[in-house]
Protein backbone atom coordinates (compact mmCIF):
# COMPACT_ATOMS: atom_id res chain seq x y z
CA UNK A 1 0.00 0.00 0.00
CA UNK A 2 2.68 2.44 0.69
CA UNK A 3 4.43 1.72 -2.55
CA UNK A 4 1.33 2.35 -4.33
CA UNK A 5 0.59 5.79 -2.51
CA UNK A 6 4.18 6.95 -3.01
CA UNK A 7 4.07 6.02 -7.23
CA UNK A 8 0.75 7.73 -7.37
CA UNK A 9 2.61 11.05 -5.64
CA UNK A 10 5.10 10.56 -7.52
CA UNK A 11 3.15 10.75 -10.47
CA UNK A 12 0.88 13.49 -9.63
CA UNK A 13 4.22 15.50 -8.97
CA UNK A 14 5.29 14.81 -12.25
CA UNK A 15 1.88 15.98 -13.80
CA UNK A 16 1.87 19.37 -11.54
CA UNK A 17 5.65 20.11 -12.50
CA UNK A 18 4.77 19.61 -16.47
CA UNK A 19 1.51 22.05 -16.13
CA UNK A 20 3.93 24.75 -14.37
CA UNK A 21 6.49 23.93 -16.71
CA UNK A 22 4.24 24.38 -20.11
CA UNK A 23 1.91 27.27 -18.16
CA UNK A 24 5.55 29.42 -18.15
CA UNK A 25 6.30 28.43 -21.45
CA UNK A 26 2.61 29.85 -22.44
CA UNK A 27 3.50 33.20 -20.47
CA UNK A 28 6.94 33.80 -22.25
CA UNK A 29 5.50 33.56 -25.55
CA UNK A 30 3.12 36.44 -25.05
CA UNK A 31 6.02 38.80 -23.93
CA UNK A 32 6.25 40.99 -20.83
CA UNK A 33 5.53 44.73 -21.57
CA UNK A 34 5.63 47.59 -18.85
CA UNK A 35 5.67 51.52 -19.30
CA UNK A 36 2.70 53.43 -19.87
CA UNK A 37 1.17 54.49 -23.30
CA UNK A 38 -1.61 57.67 -22.79
CA UNK A 39 -4.01 59.07 -24.79
CA UNK A 40 -5.45 62.51 -24.27
CA UNK A 41 -4.18 62.27 -20.33
CA UNK A 42 -5.62 58.45 -20.06
CA UNK A 43 -3.47 55.43 -19.52
CA UNK A 44 -3.86 52.25 -21.37
CA UNK A 45 -3.24 49.35 -19.61
CA UNK A 46 -1.07 47.17 -22.08
CA UNK A 47 -0.65 43.71 -21.41
CA UNK A 48 0.87 41.76 -23.92
CA UNK A 49 3.11 42.05 -26.77
CA UNK A 50 3.95 39.97 -29.71
CA UNK A 51 5.96 39.85 -33.08
CA UNK A 52 5.21 39.46 -36.36
CA UNK A 53 7.61 39.53 -39.20
CA UNK A 54 5.98 42.52 -41.47
CA UNK A 55 6.57 43.26 -45.65
CA UNK A 56 9.37 45.38 -46.01
CA UNK A 57 9.62 49.30 -45.83
CA UNK A 58 12.09 51.54 -47.56
CA UNK A 59 13.61 47.70 -49.20
CA UNK A 60 14.85 46.89 -45.86
CA UNK A 61 13.20 43.95 -43.45
CA UNK A 62 10.46 44.85 -40.85
CA UNK A 63 9.72 43.31 -37.92
CA UNK A 64 6.06 44.10 -36.59
CA UNK A 65 5.08 44.34 -32.87
CA UNK A 66 2.02 44.43 -31.65
CA UNK A 67 0.89 45.56 -28.23
CA UNK A 68 -2.26 45.43 -26.49
CA UNK A 69 -4.50 45.42 -23.69
CA UNK A 70 -6.52 42.61 -24.65
CA UNK A 71 -5.04 38.80 -25.86
CA UNK A 72 -4.59 38.61 -29.51
CA UNK A 73 -4.96 34.74 -28.85
CA UNK A 74 -2.13 34.00 -31.26
CA UNK A 75 -4.12 36.19 -33.84
CA UNK A 76 -2.04 35.50 -37.10
CA UNK A 77 -3.43 38.88 -38.49
CA UNK A 78 -2.93 40.71 -34.97
CA UNK A 79 -1.02 43.97 -36.68
CA UNK A 80 -4.36 44.45 -38.79
CA UNK A 81 -6.95 43.78 -36.34
CA UNK A 82 -5.63 45.89 -33.46
CA UNK A 83 -5.76 48.64 -35.87
CA UNK A 84 -9.40 48.79 -35.73
CA UNK A 85 -9.93 47.60 -31.94
CA UNK A 86 -9.81 44.11 -31.95
CA UNK A 87 -7.66 43.82 -28.87
CA UNK A 88 -8.51 46.81 -27.14
CA UNK A 89 -6.06 49.89 -27.00
CA UNK A 90 -2.97 48.84 -29.02
CA UNK A 91 0.16 50.27 -30.60
CA UNK A 92 1.51 48.55 -33.87
CA UNK A 93 5.41 49.48 -34.24
CA UNK A 94 6.67 48.93 -37.46
CA UNK A 95 10.88 48.14 -36.37
CA UNK A 96 13.53 47.99 -38.53
CA UNK A 97 16.67 44.74 -37.83
CA UNK A 98 18.47 47.53 -36.21
CA UNK A 99 16.00 49.00 -34.08
CA UNK A 100 15.12 52.05 -35.99
CA UNK A 101 11.37 52.67 -35.66
CA UNK A 102 9.65 53.16 -38.90
CA UNK A 103 6.10 53.85 -37.85
CA UNK A 104 3.93 53.64 -35.01
CA UNK A 105 -0.12 53.29 -34.96
CA UNK A 106 -1.88 54.24 -31.85
CA UNK A 107 -5.05 52.62 -31.37
CA UNK A 108 -6.55 54.54 -28.27
CA UNK A 109 -10.35 54.72 -27.05
CA UNK A 110 -9.51 58.05 -25.38
CA UNK A 111 -8.35 59.21 -29.25
CA UNK A 112 -10.59 60.69 -31.73
CA UNK A 113 -9.31 58.62 -34.83
CA UNK A 114 -10.96 58.82 -38.15
CA UNK A 115 -9.60 55.43 -39.43
CA UNK A 116 -9.49 53.76 -35.83
CA UNK A 117 -5.62 54.49 -35.91
CA UNK A 118 -3.16 57.61 -35.67
CA UNK A 119 -0.40 56.63 -37.46
CA UNK A 120 3.22 59.16 -36.68
CA UNK A 121 6.69 59.18 -38.06
CA UNK A 122 9.95 60.35 -36.69
CA UNK A 123 8.35 60.67 -32.96
CA UNK A 124 9.47 57.65 -31.18
CA UNK A 125 12.37 56.15 -30.94
CA UNK A 126 14.26 53.12 -29.05
CA UNK A 127 16.52 53.83 -26.93
CA UNK A 128 17.62 50.51 -26.53
CA UNK A 129 17.16 47.11 -28.77
CA UNK A 130 18.20 43.60 -29.04
CA UNK A 131 17.72 40.89 -31.36
CA UNK A 132 19.12 37.75 -30.53
CA UNK A 133 18.81 34.25 -28.90
CA UNK A 134 14.83 34.09 -30.55
CA UNK A 135 14.15 37.15 -28.58
CA UNK A 136 13.40 40.72 -29.32
CA UNK A 137 13.05 43.13 -26.82
CA UNK A 138 13.71 47.20 -26.00
CA UNK A 139 12.58 50.48 -24.83
CA UNK A 140 11.01 52.89 -26.62
CA UNK A 141 10.03 56.08 -25.54
CA UNK A 142 8.31 59.75 -27.26
CA UNK A 143 10.17 61.59 -25.10
CA UNK A 144 6.96 63.77 -23.55
CA UNK A 145 3.52 64.23 -24.87
CA UNK A 146 2.25 64.91 -28.26
CA UNK A 147 0.14 66.30 -30.57
CA UNK A 148 -1.15 65.15 -33.60
CA UNK A 149 -4.77 66.91 -34.99
CA UNK A 150 -5.81 67.90 -31.18
CA UNK A 151 -5.29 64.74 -29.93
CA UNK A 152 -2.56 64.19 -27.43
CA UNK A 153 -0.65 60.62 -26.85
CA UNK A 154 2.72 59.80 -24.64
CA UNK A 155 4.72 56.87 -24.52
CA UNK A 156 7.04 54.89 -23.27
CA UNK A 157 7.40 50.94 -23.16
CA UNK A 158 9.49 48.05 -22.02
CA UNK A 159 9.18 45.01 -23.53
CA UNK A 160 10.61 41.55 -24.66
CA UNK A 161 8.64 38.47 -26.56
CA UNK A 162 9.44 35.88 -28.76
CA UNK A 163 11.34 36.80 -32.03
CA UNK A 164 9.33 36.05 -35.12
Amino acid sequence: MHLRRTRVLAELAAAVLIFVVLLSAGASAEGTVSGFFKGNGKPAALAQVTAQKGDPESGKPVTVLVFSTKDQAGDPKAAFNALFGKFGDALVVKVFSDGKIYSVDLVHSNLEAPGGSIQVFGTISMKEFAMAGGEISGHFTSEGEHEVHGQKWDVDVTFRTKAP
